[in-house]
């Protein structure tokens, strides 16, 4: 049966084909985080053998070998985000979501091999390796939640997606050090995570699509359904059109957005990388005790998540708060507060475990607005282009994960002295506080010029089409802005 009503696909199916690539967006993004954050416990663990499972290997790593191994994925990292959103951009994201996540699985399984046979710099190069991969995967989240998801059920839709990374992040701490401390030691910390990624690419294989057009299992009014919303947003055109990479990189909305990012990725990359080491230095407690404790501050965060997702949807649908106000509103939320929570730390005593703790906790569980705040920002400006962007943002993020760790590892001489972690927690404050003060002012979040068909393209259409094609652009602008 065809569908010809609009009336007809304005409610499509509550749980459907769309809902599932957002739950394999999820996973692989939980699994992703796991396969990243698990050397923040592995390190503590392989290099403190009486902390955990004492029948395994224990090595000898300096400071700044630390840091080296702590930062090497990031590296890697660096060098694909934006190869990964021109190609899922360009030619969709089933095969290369695919062949990313089997490698990152079979490079997971080989890490513990990695440093018993060539030491601390064959681990970081099989990190590299898996950063390398790993790199490519953000954009094409970004790329696939806007090929799927209208714009009515991106809050929403996405906000659920973004929420995999932290769930990903919690699990990953509490899991590692139980798995550190059993019998099957540290090792068994890269084990799990990649024979899950390898079940993963099995079920993606089978269920995944890059759009839905080529999903076999999608019904008829759905794929209607969102088919009518993309066109709506002017997502798609007949023909791709070319990347507007001058535009783009003179974007002030964008290039705003991409610092924003920046700032929020160095306090969230410190804290993930860092809280083992933090815990471990300060206050000694065994690998078990330790992964318990890192991973509180992800559980709050993972429930913040789904908090402000639901909070953004009862806001734009039933209390019609415009988007500009919701985005700028939530993502202070998400820098201001671990900000003012940072710099709490720093004059926390240091017998003071619960108030230590505290600040951790709230410093990371704010950071799950930004979700919200100004992940999805990347759609509102460029759905054609969302994962470009995004990988070029992830790269600068990327690179907050790599510069991080170097400067800790010239700071934190030694681990247990408070004194020198006062000097990265203020640090971190201030960049938060800068990045939300300039995305307050130019941040915004309407459809850009340079999302579209060039003018000479847009001149070959009929003038009714055009004309429509200009009313709905224009009833998608925000009224307005913060100032």
């Amino acid at each position: 049966m065809t569908v010809t009503s609009f009336n007809l696909v304005t409610k499509a199916p509550k749980l459907g084909v769309r809902h599932l690539q957002v739950f394999f967006l999820f996973s692989c993004g939980a699994l992703a985080v796991h396969q990243r954050m698990n050397l923040s416990v592995g390190i503590v663990a392989m290099t403190n053998a009486n902390s955990s499972n004492p029948n395994y290997p224990e090595y000898t790593f300096t400071e700044q070998q630390k840091s080296y191994i702590l930062g090497s994925q990031f590296w890697g990292s660096c060098f694909t985000q934006l190869v990964g959103g021109y190609l899922s951009s360009r030619y969709g994201t089933k095969i290369l979501l695919l062949c990313i996540s089997l490698i990152t699985s079979l490079l997971s399984l080989a890490t513990p091999w990695s440093v018993s046979w060539g030491g601390w710099q064959l681990l970081c190069g099989v990190r590299f390796l898996q950063g390398l991969a790993m790199g490519g995967s953000w954009p094409c989240f970004y790329t696939h939640l806007a090929k799927w998801c209208p714009k009515a059920e991106r809050n929403r839709l996405g906000g659920i997606m973004q929420t995999g990374l932290d769930i990903g992040t919690a699990i990953g701490f509490a899991l590692s050090g139980v798995l550190a401390a059993s019998p099957l030691g540290w090792p068994s910390i890269f084990y799990v995570p990649g024979f899950l990624g390898l079940l993963w690419c099995l079920l993606w294989l089978r269920y995944g699509a890059s759009s839905p057009s080529k999903s076999p299992f999608i019904s008829a009014v759905e794929l209607k359904y969102i088919e009518l919303a993309q066109e709506q947003e002017h997502s798609h055109a007949s023909t791709a059109p070319p990347v507007p990479w001058l535009q783009i990189f003179t974007s002030r909305p964008y290039l705003v957005l991409a610092f924003c990012k920046m700032s929020q990725a160095f306090n969230f990359y410190t804290l993930m990388q860092q809280i083992p080491r933090y815990i471990h230095g300060i206050f000694r407690y065994n690998i078990q005790m330790n992964a318990l404790l890192s991973a509180l501050p992800f559980v709050v965060m993972c429930l913040m998540s789904y908090f402000f997702v639901f909070l953004a949807d009862y806001l734009t649908r039933r209390c019609n708060i415009p988007l500009v106000v919701l985005r700028k509103t939530i993502n202070s939320l998400a820098s201001l507060i671990p900000a003012v929570a940072l710099v709490a730390l720093c004059f926390v005593r240091s017998e003071n475990v619960l108030g230590s703790i505290s600040c951790m906790t709230i410093a990371v569980a704010a950071i799950a607005g930004q979700a919200i705040g100004s992940s999805l920002n990347h759609i509102d400006l460029s759905p054609n282009f969302a994962g470009l962007l995004f990988s070029i943002s992830n790269t600068l993020m990327s690179l907050a994960g790599v510069i991080s760790p170097l400067i800790i590892g010239l700071t934190v001489e030694n681990e247990s002295d408070r004194s020198q972690w006062r000097l990265v927690f203020l640090g971190i404050a201030l960049i938060l506080f800068v990045g939300n003060l300039l995305y307050l002012i130019f941040g915004r979040m309407t459809v850009q010029p340079w999302n579209g068909p060039s003018k000479h393209e847009d001149s070959s259409q009929e003038p009714r089409n055009a004309s429509q094609s200009q009313a709905q652009f224009n009833q998608s602008v925000e009224k307005f802005t913060y100032f």
